[in-house]
């Protein structure tokens, strides 16, 4: 059994079947600890940057930001996702998710500069993290 925390700046690998690929997989990012009665958790994906496909180019991230990334990437605001804490945790234990090391401070903090400047950041997603930023004192 794999022990796993979700708390902010950590990273999983998972499944993200799309077009027929069951085994495509992405890496998300925690962006806040659990929050809520209900321990819920904001998390948020990277793509690949595909030539002559347009993109999110708030937070664009290079090989050497992370031991996963090995192309230029951009975090995809438009897929963020409010889950509970204990689906991330089960995944783990399941091993339907595979854990990564956790993001250096000044890398999430322009994820999460991105998250507040990104056009594809839904409103509710951007009021989550603004909500548990305050509760936490920051």
């Amino acid at each position: 059994m794999k022990l796993f925390f979700p708390v902010q700046r950590a990273t999983l690998l998972i499944p993200t079947p799309v077009d027929g690929r069951k085994d495509l997989k992405h890496l998300f990012i925690l962006l806040t600890d659990p929050v809520t009665h209900e321990k819920l958790v904001l998390i948020v994906s990277l793509s690949s940057v595909k030539k002559g496909i347009p993109y999110d180019n708030s937070c664009v991230l290079y090989p050497g930001d992370h031991s996963f990334i090995s192309k230029k990437s951009f975090v995809d605001y438009s897929r963020i996702q409010i889950v509970p804490a204990d689906k991330i945790v089960n995944g783990v234990k399941k091993g339907v998710f595979q854990p990564f090391e956790t993001l250096h401070t000044d890398l999430f903090a322009r994820v999460c500069h991105g998250l507040q400047i990104s056009e594809r950041t839904k409103p509710r997603f951007l009021n989550f993290y603004l909500d548990w930023l305050q509760a936490k004192g920051s």
